[in-house]
């Protein structure tokens, strides 16, 4: 929670910064603007996800990619055996990496699709692409993390390019 909530409040922060700085006008559509927010929010949720990996050393299980468990969606007894059932959101360490995997595969799509629409409608296209990048390169990153165990230096370099990639949602966003 402390992480996600610092991470909220870097995220007002340079909102707030950016709404300060001297613009020119530019048309966006709604729909790449709303696209671009989406993605924002959904990165904050993957980040709070991503430390319920790191807490529960879940990184450390699971190490195959792109299956889980030996298969691409768990058994549903597997991912929801703790009573009550909520407690497999936080607690359930094959849960918790299977919804860091889901949310981060879910954003790179949306990075993807949403640059492509930027790109085409010619509305904030450089930086829908720079960020569809970015989210391209932490996944990469993510992926490589969990095959090698995640040993600290790429875990950390994973929970940087996650700052990183939330400061280009969020510039990219506003």
């Amino acid at each position: 929670f402390h992480l996600t909530l610092a991470s909220a409040i870097y995220a007002a922060i340079l909102w707030t910064a950016q709404q300060m700085k001297e613009k020119t006008s530019q048309e966006v559509s709604v729909r790449i603007r709303i696209g671009a927010v989406a993605i924002a929010w959904l990165l904050l949720l993957q980040i709070y996800l991503g430390a319920l990996v790191a807490g529960l050393d879940a990184g450390l299980i699971y190490n195959t990619w792109p299956e889980i468990d030996g298969t691409i969606v768990p058994a549903q007894d597997r991912l929801w055996f703790l009573q009550p059932a909520w407690h497999n959101l936080f607690e359930n360490t094959l849960t918790v990496q299977f919804n860091h995997r889901m949310v981060a595969y879910t954003i790179w799509v949306l990075a993807i699709l949403h640059a492509f629409d930027a790109w085409r409608t010619r509305h904030a296209a450089w930086g829908a692409a720079a960020l569809a990048g970015a989210v391209t390169l932490q996944a990469g990153l993510g992926v490589a993390t969990l095959l090698y165990q995640a040993p600290l230096l790429l875990a950390l370099a994973h929970q940087v390019l996650a700052i990183l990639v939330l400061t280009l949602a969020v510039v990219h966003a506003e």
